[in-house]
C-alpha cells in the first residue's frame, strides 16, 4: 500500500526547528520512516550501497504556512516535531492510479548526463549531470520521461513550465546546488504498472532532496 502524508508547518515553527534548506527538509522527512528496522540498517552503510531515498517528499510554501507532502511504500509515523493538527495521512488505493486520465504537477530537478574526460584520452565511467535550462529541452525532457513513465503529456490541454528555481544547501559542512523546474498539465496513462511506479518511484534525479514526486488529480477530459 501506499501511503500519502501532508504536514503543515507554519514559519515560525520552521525557524525553531532549523528547517531553512532541502537536506534539512531531507533529514526531518526521515524521521516520519526511522522507526523501520531496516531503514535503520539502511542508513548505517556506505553512501553508495545505500540505494534510493525510500520515499519522495515536497514541500510548498503558501502564504502562512509550508506543506510538505511525502509519498512512500513504507508505513509513516508522526514524529515529535508536528502535532495531530499538523499531519494527515491517508491510504492510496489502486483504484485512484488506474484512471485514463489527470492533471498533473511535477517539480522536478531536468537534467542530462555528459561525458567527462578522464584525463587519459578516455571518458570517466560517471559523467557530469548538467541542469536543463531552456524551455526547449525541458519540454523535450518531460516528454522523454513520460514515455519511461507509462504516460503521454496531452497536448491539448497547455503544459506549463516555470522559469528555473536555486535551491542551495549545505550537507555535512559541504555546499550543494538543486534546480527545480515546475511542470503543470495534464496526462494520459499508456502503460499503468510503469505509471504506478512513477507515482512511487518518482521522476527524475534528485528524489531525497524535494523532487520528483508526481502529484495528480483524475481528469475528465
Amino acid at each position: 500500500m501506499t501511503n500519502l502524508v501532508k504536514i503543515i508547518l507554519p514559519y515560525d515553527q520552521l525557524a525553531k526547528e532549523k528547517i531553512n534548506d532541502n537536506y534539512a527538509w531531507h533529514k526531518k522527512a526521515w524521521t516520519v520512516f526511522s522507526h523501520h528496522p531496516e531503514l535503520k540498517e539502511r542508513n548505517k552503510k556506505l553512501e553508495k550501497e545505500k540505494g534510493p531515498t525510500p520515499f519522495l517528499s515536497r514541500y510548498t510554501q503558501k502564504l502562512h504556512h509550508v506543506e510538505l507532502l511525502l509519498v512512500s511504500d513504507y508505513q509513516p509515523n508522526k514524529p515529535g516535531w508536528c502535532s495531530s493538527e499538523q499531519w494527515k495521512s491517508v491510504d492510496i488505493d489502486e483504484s485512484y492510479l488506474s484512471q485514463s486520465d489527470y492533471y498533473f504537477d511535477l517539480y522536478a530537478n531536468p537534467t542530462k548526463t555528459v561525458k567527462k574526460p578522464d584525463g587519459k584520452g578516455g571518458y570517466a565511467k560517471h559523467g557530469k549531470r548538467l541542469t536543463l535550462m531552456d524551455k526547449e529541452s525541458q519540454l523535450e525532457w518531460i516528454i522523454r520521461k513520460s514515455r519511461n513513465h507509462g504516460f503521454t503529456v496531452r497536448d491539448d490541454i497547455p503544459l506549463q513550465i516555470d522559469k528555473p528555481v536555486d535551491h542551495r544547501f549545505n550537507r555535512k559542512g559541504e555546499k550543494g546546488l538543486h534546480i527545480g523546474v515546475q511542470f503543470q498539465g495534464a496526462l494520459h496513462v499508456v502503460d499503468y504498472s510503469a505509471f504506478k511506479a512513477a507515482f512511487c518511484k518518482g521522476i527524475g534525479t534528485a528524489k531525497g532532496f524535494g523532487f520528483g514526486l508526481l502529484m495528480i488529480k483524475p481528469a475528465q477530459i
